[in-house]
Formats: structure tokens, C-alpha cells, sequence
């Protein structure tokens, strides 16, 4: 009696613990959520795909995340267990298990999530991969020389210049860029610059190389030029008047003769100092390369300008000419070496082996040799008629503000500037005379101006605003 009892009561025990056990576990995802307490699953609610919207490149891939939501406001990432598909398969596809999608061809597909009963959706935009084009390769077309033709004396120097053509149809100057040779180096030698020196008599080429390409000038040396030096006027020597002997018949006297007074005649200095500026007299500016004028300035040149390359002309008052042809730029250019030449040949009056700072002297008619370099700060007087000559081995500089006074018949185209290195004058400074630079640059400053003078240089000259009257 009591084993039935003990029975019935051990087979009701078993009984309740399995019907709470299927009460718990449920058998479903959304069933079964609290087995320890037993309390009823949450009901589901929606799945929430993200990022609602996808953009990628073909080839590229994007991960999508799956989200359920329940009705008792508790949400879980449900990614790796939901079912993912994609709409249009050939455009994108998405792995069935783990929602990471990959763009196959341009075009927009569907990415769907699956959990329980619910689904979720969101866009993939597939664009097609952009190209990227190399970057175009500028190379150099051709190569030119000018002056395609010169000719220069014995002693004297040419300055040829090099021009590239590129491959977009732009050009630019390379003289110190390229390789110069001389066809025959005994009759002309050409340096790293592109300046020509005769040396004998004769023809030769002379050729720049870049790479590939060449092209060449053609030079003439011709004799030297000889300058005979002015006349020497001999001094006037009154005539001798034989004495007169009188008879001796006294007491008669002879008459007394004297001399005619002989006023010695007043030889004029030439113009330009007996220097010989030749065919570059007529310029006002002249470079062998290049002037370099600021665009929109105020530069006003009163003269002729020359240069091949000019990248803002200056202005010019009617009846001057402004020459870029090599070919007629090769006679001044010859001149200016020839005049730099015979300056350097005057016998120096003053001789010194340092600079100078000529601000605050006054001084009269000379040739001034320095060894060192030239400059003027304040004023400068020059005093008196005749031709004044100032050689520095070293460069030439005026400071800001700084004047050049003549005084007693002094004037400006008997005065000339002659420095072997650059020549720079300073902003606002009131130049006077004719820079002959054999092979450096000329640089004025705002404003400078040059009233009776010249700028005469055998490489580059830069202008800023300025007043310049030959």
C-alpha cells in the first residue's frame, strides 16, 4: 500500500518537472527567454537592417547589421543568426549567414534580413570604378638658338640664348640649362652661359644641346677693332721774328716789332667721351636675354628698347623703336662689347685696391678705378666739362633715395658706369649716365629713375616704375 503511494506521488513529481521544463525551453527563438523563472517570452516585433543605405564601388564590400526589436522594449543584434539574401544577385550579394554584401555591377540592390517572422530591408548602391588617367609627361619638341646668325671683332663677346619648345606648345628660356660648344675653339670659345669670345679670325658654329636635341648659331669673328687715339694738337708757337739791325746811321732807331697774340683753339670732348658707344648710342635699355618689366607699372623709357624676350613691353613715347630680332640686336650687342672694351682701356686717373661709397664727394673729370665694388649713398656732385669714367671690379650700388648732381657744365652723356659684376640702383634714386655691364644684370628699384642715361647690359636687365631717358 505504501510502495503504490510512494509511486504515484515520485511519477506526479516527474511529470510537472518536464512540463516545466517544455514550459521554459519552448522550442522557438522567441519563446522561452526566462527558463530559470518561467516567465513567457517577449513577442517580436520588427528586424532593422543598417545602414538603411549603402553606397560602394564594384568589387568593394559593405557590412549590414541586423537588429530584432520586442514588444518589451529590448532589442539584440541578431546579425549572425538571421537569413540574408539580395534581391538582384548579378548587381550585389550577400553572404547568407553574417550580412556582409559585395558589389558585383553598377546598380542598386535590396539586402533583406530574416528573424523568426520578421524581415528586414536595406539599399546597396553599386557605382562603377572611376579610371585614374596618369598624369601627361611634358617633354621637350625643340630647341632653338638666336641669334641664329652673329658677328663679333677679335676680343669681343656674343651672347647666345636658348629657347625650349615643349609638348604643350609653351616655351621658355634654358641658356644655363643646356650643354654650348664651339664648332672650332680656335677661332671662338663659348662658355657655360652662352657667351662667345673671339679668338681668331674665321667662322664657326656654335651648338646647344639638351638631351636629345640640338640646334646651333652661327658666328663671324672679324679683326679687332682699332681706335686711333684723338689728334694731339701741338701747342701754337708764336713765330720767330729775326731781330732788325738797324744800319749804323745814328741816331736812327729801329722800330720795335712785337709778336701777334695766337689764342690756342678750345677742343671739345666727343659727346660720349671718346668711349665709341656705336649702334647701341640709340638705346635706352638694351639686354642680350631678357627685360623684365612689372605688368600694370608706370615704366616710361624715353629711347629705344631691345631685348628677344620682353615679357611686359614699357612703354614708349611715338617715334622709338622696340627691337626683339636677334639679327638686328647683334650690332648693338657688338657695339656694347667694343665700348666696354675701350673704357677699361682709359689709363686711370685715381686708382685704388678697395671701394668706394661716393656719397658726400664732389668730383671733377677723371677716369676712377676701384677694385672693390661702387656705391652711392646721399648725393654725388660732378663738376666740371669733360668725361668721367667709373671702373669697379666688384658690383655697382645706389641706395634708396640717393642723387647724382651735375654742376659747371657737367653732363650726363659724358659720364659712364663700368662695373664687372650687377649693377642695382635703389628704389626712388635719381641716376645719372650710361651702366655699361660687359655680362651682368641691371635691377632698378620702385621708382628709380635714370634721366640722361642708359642701361646697357650683356645679360638681363628688371625694371620697376621707372622713368628712363637716354
Amino acid at each position: 500500500m505504501n510502495i503504490k503511494k510512494y509511486t504515484t506521488t515520485l511519477l506526479c513529481a516527474t511529470g510537472l518537472l518536464a512540463v516545466s521544463v517544455l514550459a521554459a525551453c519552448g522550442g522557438s527563438s522567441d519563446r522561452g527567454r526566462d527558463p530559470i523563472l518561467g516567465l513567457p517570452a517577449a513577442e517580436l516585433v520588427s528586424v532593422t537592417v543598417t545602414p538603411p543605405t549603402a553606397t560602394v564601388l564594384t568589387g568593394a564590400s559593405q557590412q549590414f547589421i541586423a537588429t530584432a526589436s520586442y514588444a518589451d522594449g529590448t532589442s539584440r543584434n541578431v546579425t549572425d543568426v538571421s537569413v540574408w539574401a539580395s534581391a538582384s544577385p548579378t548587381i550585389a550579394r550577400v553572404t547568407p549567414a553574417g550580412g556582409l554584401a559585395t558589389g558585383l555591377t553598377p546598380g542598386s540592390a535590396a539586402i533583406t534580413a530574416a528573424f523568426g517572422a520578421k524581415t528586414g530591408a536595406a539599399t546597396l548602391v553599386v557605382n562603377a570604378q572611376v579610371p585614374v588617367n596618369p598624369p601627361a609627361v611634358i617633354s621637350v619638341t625643340g630647341l632653338s638658338v638666336t641669334p641664329a646668325a652673329a658677328s663679333v671683332r677679335v676680343g669681343a663677346s656674343q651672347q647666345f640664348t636658348a629657347i625650349a619648345t615643349y609638348s604643350d606648345s609653351s616655351t621658355a628660356v634654358i641658356t644655363n640649362d643646356v650643354k654650348w660648344t664651339s664648332g672650332s675653339t680656335a677661332t671662338a670659345t663659348v662658355a657655360a652661359s652662352g657667351s662667345a669670345t673671339g679668338v681668331t679670325v674665321g667662322n664657326t658654329v656654335i651648338t646647344a644641346t639638351s638631351g636629345d636635341k640640338s640646334a646651333t648659331g652661327a658666328l663671324t669673328v672679324t679683326p679687332a677693332l682699332i681706335i686711333d687715339p684723338p689728334p694731339v694738337v701741338p701747342p701754337v708757337v708764336p713765330p720767330v721774328v729775326p731781330p732788325v739791325v738797324p744800319p749804323v746811321v745814328p741816331p736812327v732807331v729801329p722800330p720795335v716789332t712785337n709778336p701777334p697774340v695766337v689764342t690756342p683753339p678750345v677742343i671739345e670732348a666727343p659727346s660720349d667721351g671718346g668711349i665709341g658707344l656705336g649702334r647701341a648710342r640709340e638705346f635706352a635699355v638694351l639686354a642680350v636675354t631678357t627685360i623684365t618689366n612689372n605688368a600694370g607699372g608706370t615704366t616710361l623709357v624715353t629711347g629705344d628698347v631691345g631685348a628677344p624676350l620682353q615679357n611686359v613691353e614699357p612703354e614708349q613715347p611715338l617715334g622709338f623703336r622696340n627691337v626683339k630680332s636677334g639679327f638686328e640686336l647683334s650690332g648693338p650687342y657688338q657695339d656694347l662689347q667694343v665700348a666696354v672694351i675701350n673704357a677699361n682701356n682709359r689709363p686711370c686717373a685715381i686708382l685704388s685696391d678697395a671701394g668706394i661709397d661716393l656719397g658726400g664727394l664732389v668730383l671733377q673729370p677723371g677716369v676712377y678705378c676701384y677694385s672693390g665694388a661702387i656705391s652711392l649713398t646721399g648725393k654725388l656732385t660732378l663738376s666740371g666739362n669733360g668725361p668721367y669714367i667709373f671702373r669697379a671690379k666688384s658690383t655697382l650700388t645706389t641706395m634708396a633715395n640717393s642723387t647724382i648732381e651735375l654742376i659747371n657744365g657737367a653732363r650726363a652723356d659724358n659720364v659712364f658706369w663700368v662695373p664687372v659684376e650687377a649693377t642695382t640702383l635703389g628704389a626712388n634714386s635719381a641716376f645719372k649716365g650710361t651702366v655699361l655691364s660687359r655680362g651682368e644684370d641691371i635691377t632698378l628699384g620702385d621708382g628709380a629713375t635714370v634721366l640722361n642715361g642708359r642701361l646697357l647690359s650683356g645679360k638681363a636687365v628688371t625694371l620697376r616704375n621707372n622713368k628712363i631717358t637716354k
